[in-house]
C-alpha cells in the first residue's frame, strides 16, 4: 500500500483526542502542553501509557499493560461488553509487567522485566498466571522479583495462597514461556535453557506446564542433541527442531509417533542459501523463512512445506519485494486455514488471503486513511469484535475496536496520549545509492517548519549493527531531535538486516570501512539535496551507533562538527577480550570473527578501525555516556576512550557515567538527564548558540 506522510484526518483526530482518556484521567491533564520545542524531553522517552494489548480468544476481554504515572506497569483487563468496567489484576513493587498472553478465554500468563529502574542486578523474567477475574493467581517460574501486589477482591485468600506458594518449589529462572496452546486447556509450553559450568549455553528442552497447579510434564521421550530452537504445534506436539554445533546447523523433523527424529537439512549456519523453521499451522504444514527456491531475488521469503512430502521443496507463500520476510501468521482456529500474514515492509503491514478479512481491512483503512492499520483477533472469522492497532510516522499507536454487527470502528485508547500528532514531524523512507552503487534505505525526519533553507542536522546511526534500523513509524529519538529543530538522517547502512542477503553480508568485516562510508554517503546526499547545512552536522548513535559516531568524527572530520556516543564500542579487539562482556563462546569463536573480524588474523585492520587506537585523530566535541552495569559494551570501552582523548589533548569531551544503568537507559531520571545533555550539547555546537 502507498504510505501517506500526513497527519490523521482532522475529523478522525478530533474523535480520537476526545476519547484519549477512556481508561485514565491523566491524559487530559497533558493536553495543555505546547507543541514542538516546548515538549519536555522525557515525554518522548517514557513508557507508553498503554501497550501490548491482547484480545481474549472469545473477544470478550482486552488485556493491556498499563503504565500509570510514577508507578510500575500493571496488567489491566477491560470488559469490552462494558467499557467502563476495567480492573487492574496485577501490579508489582519492584518489577514491570512485561509480556502478556491469553492461555484460554479465562486465564492469562505474564512475565516481568525491569523497564523503569536502573539496576546492576541480573533479572529473570519469571512467569505468573491469573484468571480474568483476578482469581487463581499463581507464580510458576522464579524471577528476581518480590511478591506482587494484586489489586483484586479476596485479599485474605490471596495472602494465604502466596504464603503457600513460597513453600513450594518454583521452576528455576532458566525456564521460560515458549508458546500458548490452542486446545482450550490451562496448559502452556515452556522451554528450559541448559548451561555448562562456565555459563555457556548448551541446549534447550521443552515441557508442558499446568498454569493452575504449577506441575510440568515432559513432552519428549527422545530429542536431538544441541537443540536451540523448537517448533511445536497448537496441541503441544513437537514437530521440528534446529540444533547447532559450532558453525553448523541441523534441521530435524519429528516422526508421526512423535518419538523419532529424522535429520532434514544441515549446513553452515551462515549460509545465505539456507531456510530455517518459522511456524507450524493447525493442519500440520510447516513454514520457513529463506531464499526463494528458484534463486530469484536476494531477499528472504515466507515458504510453506508439507512434512508428509519431505522430498518436495518448500513453496513460496509471500515475497515482499525489497525486504526480508519477518512477521506472524494468522490462522482460523476452527478450520486451520491460513487467513493472512502480518509482515514488516516499509511499515508494519498485513496481507489477507481470506476474502472476508481482506474486505474488513479495506473498511478499516478507509476509516483511518492516514495510518497503517493492523487487525488482531484470535477467532477472526467468528468474533464480532476485532482489535485494530494504528500508527503513522507522526502518530504513536492507537487502539480501536471494530464491531462487525454494527460496522463501527470505536477508538479505545492512545498508547502515548501526551504526544500530539500536529506537533510531530513527517518521516520519509527513501532509497539512495552508495558510492559503489549499493541501494541504501534511509529515513529522513524533517522538523515542522515552513522554511526551506538547509537545516542543522543529526545523522543518527542505529545500533546492532546487524539488525534492521528503521520503519515508517513514530520514533522517540527522531521526533525529539526534530522537535528541537534538527533534520534527522537515519541510514540503514550495509550490514543492516531486513533488506536481503547482499545488503547484510556487504557489512561483514566492514566496521569503519564501507559501513562508515554509507553513513558519510547519506550525509553527502542530504547536503547535495539542500536539506542539511554542511557546517552544522552532528553524528550520533548508541552501541554500534556510538562506535560509528566516533569513527565518523575520525574518518570524516570535514562532514561532522560534533558527535554523541552512548554505550558505544571503542575498541574492536576489546569486544573479544573483555572479561566483563556477556558475549558467549559461540559468538566469540564463530559469529564475531566472521562479521567483525578475527582479532589475530585481522588485528591490524581492527586497530585501524578502532576509535580507541585512533583517538589522537578525533578533534571535535564529543558527548559520551555509559552505564556502569553494561555487559554488552562494558564501560571500560568508554573509560579508555575518555582517557585516550584527554591524553591526546581533546578538551571538548563531555563525559557521564550512570552507575546502575546497563546497555541503554531504563530510569526516567536517566532519560531526562541524558537527553537534556544532548539538547544542550547540540545547541552549543550546531544549534542557535553555535558560533
Amino acid at each position: 500500500m502507498k504510505l501517506p506522510g500526513h497527519a490523521l484526518r482532522a475529523r478522525c483526530l478530533a474523535t480520537l483526542c476526545a476519547l484519549t482518556a477512556l481508561l485514565s484521567p491523566v491524559a487530559q491533564a497533558q493536553d495543555a502542553r505546547p507543541p514542538g520545542a516546548g515538549i519536555p524531553a522525557e515525554d518522548f522517552f517514557r513508557l507508553p501509557q498503554y501497550g501490548r494489548a491482547q484480545l481474549s480468544p472469545d473477544g470478550r476481554y482486552l488485556a493491556v499493560v498499563a503504565s500509570p504515572a510514577g508507578r510500575r506497569t500493571q496488567l489491566t483487563v477491560i470488559d469490552l461488553q462494558n467499557l467502563g468496567n476495567s480492573r487492574v489484576l496485577v501490579g508489582m513493587d519492584d518489577s514491570d509487567i512485561h509480556r502478556v498472553q491469553w492461555v484460554n478465554k479465562q486465564r492469562l500468563v505474564f512475565d516481568v522485566a525491569q523497564l523503569q529502574e536502573a539496576t546492576d542486578k541480573p533479572i529473570a523474567h519469571g512467569l505468573w498466571a491469573v484468571d480474568v477475574d483476578g482469581g487463581q493467581f499463581k507464580q510458576l517460574i522464579n524471577a528476581s522479583s518480590s511478591v506482587p501486589k494484586v489489586n483484586m477482591e479476596g485479599i485474605a485468600e490471596l495472602k494465604n495462597s502466596l504464603i503457600k506458594e513460597r513453600r513450594e518449589e518454583l521452576l528455576p529462572w532458566n525456564w521460560q514461556l515458549l508458546r500458548v496452546l490452542d486446545d482450550g486447556s490451562d496448559d502452556v509450553i515452556i522451554e528450559h535453557h541448559s548451561f555448562d559450568g562456565l555459563g555457556e549455553f548448551r541446549s534447550t528442552s521443552v515441557a508442558r506446564l499446568d498454569t493452575r497447579n504449577g506441575r510440568k510434564r515432559q513432552i519428549l521421550d527422545q530429542a536431538p542433541d544441541n537443540v536451540y530452537d523448537w517448533l511445536l504445534d497448537g496441541q503441544g506436539r513437537a514437530v521440528a527442531a534446529t540444533a547447532i554445533a559450532k558453525d553448523q546447523y541441523t534441521m530435524h523433523l519429528a516422526g508421526a509417533d512423535g518419538k523419532t527424529w529424522t535429520p532434514w537439512r544441515s549446513g553452515n549456519r551462515f549460509d545465505a542459501k539456507d531456510a530455517f523453521w518459522f511456524d507450524v499451522g493447525p493442519k500440520g504444514d510447516l513454514f520457513l523463512i529463506g531464499p526463494a527456491p528458484d534463486g530469484r531475488g536476494d531477499n528472504k521469503v515466507l515458504l510453506r512445506f508439507d512434512p508428509k512430502q519431505a522430498a518436495t521443496p518448500p513453496q513460496v507463500l509471500l515475497n515482499i519485494k525489497g525486504y526480508d520476510f519477518s512477521g506472524e501468521l494468522v490462522f482460523d482456529p476452527q478450520t486451520g486455514a491460513l487467513l493472512g500474514v502480518h509482515y514488516e515492509g516499509e511499515s508494519l503491514d498485513s496481507v489477507w488471503f481470506d476474502a472476508g478479512m481482506k474486505a474488513l481491512q479495506a473498511e478499516v483503512d478507509k476509516a483511518l486513511g492516514a495510518t497503517v492499520n493492523r487487525i488482531y483477533c484470535r477467532d477472526c472469522l467468528h468474533s464480532n469484535v476485532v482489535l485494530v492497532q494504528s500508527n503513522s510516522d507522526r502518530q504513536p499507536t492507537i487502539f480501536s475496536l471494530y464491531q462487525r454487527d454494527s460496522k463501527q470502528l470505536k477508538p479505545l485508547m492512545l498508547a502515548r496520549p501526551w504526544i500530539k500528532t500536529e506537533a510531530m514531524a513527517a518521516r520519509e523512507p527513501l532509497r539512495i545509492a552508495a558510492r559503489d552503487g549499493l541501494s541504501l534505505p534511509i529515513t529522513v525526519t524533517r522538523p515542522k517548519s515552513t522554511a526551506k533553507q538547509a537545516l542543522p542536522t543529526v545523522v543518527l546511526v542505529h545500533g546492532g549493527p546487524f539488525v534492521r534500523g528503521n520503519h515508517w513509524e513514530w520514533s522517540d529519538t527522531a521526533q525529539f531531535l526534530a522537535s528541537r529543530g534538527y533534520l534527522v538522517i537515519e541510514p540503514d547502512f550495509r550490514g543492516s538486516a531486513g533488506y536481503g542477503s547482499r545488503h547484510l553480508r556487504a557489512g561483514w568485516k566492514q566496521w569503519g570501512l564501507a559501513m562508515q562510508d554509507d553513513v558519510a554517503d547519506a550525509t553527502q546526499w542530504a547536503i547535495a539535496k539542500g536539506l542539511a547545512d554542511p557546517k552544522r552536522i552532528c553524528i550520533a548513535g548508541a552501541s554500534y551507533g556510538g562506535y560509528a559516531a566516533m569513527m565518523g568524527l575520525i574518518k570524516n572530520p570535514e562532514l561532522f562538527r560534533c558527535g554523541i556516543n552512548w554505550v558505544g564500542v571503542s575498541d574492536l579487539k576489546l569486544v573479544f577480550s573483555s572479561l566483563n562482556s556477556d558475549q558467549g563462546a559461540l559468538g566469540l569463536s564463530y559469529d564475531l570473527p566472521l562479521m567483525i573480524g578475527d582479532p589475530l588474523k585481522d588485528g591490524e585492520r581492527l586497530d585501524a578501525t578502532s576509535p580507541l587506537k585512533q583517538a589522537a585523530r578525533l578533534k571535535q566535541p564529543l558527548l559520551m555516556a555509559y552505564g556502569a552495569a553494561d555487559r554488552r559494551v562494558p564501560m571500560e570501552h568508554g573509560v579508555k576512550m575518555r582517557d585516550a582523548l584527554a591524553a591526546a589533548g581533546n578538551q571538548q569531551v563531555e563525559w557521564v557515567l550512570y552507575p546502575q544503568e546497563g546497555h541503554g537507559w531504563r530510569a526516567i531520571e536517566t532519560q531526562k538527564d541524558f537527553w537534556g545533555r544532548v539538547e544542550r550539547f547540540l545547541q552549543r555546537h550546531i544549534g542557535a548558540a553555535a558560533p
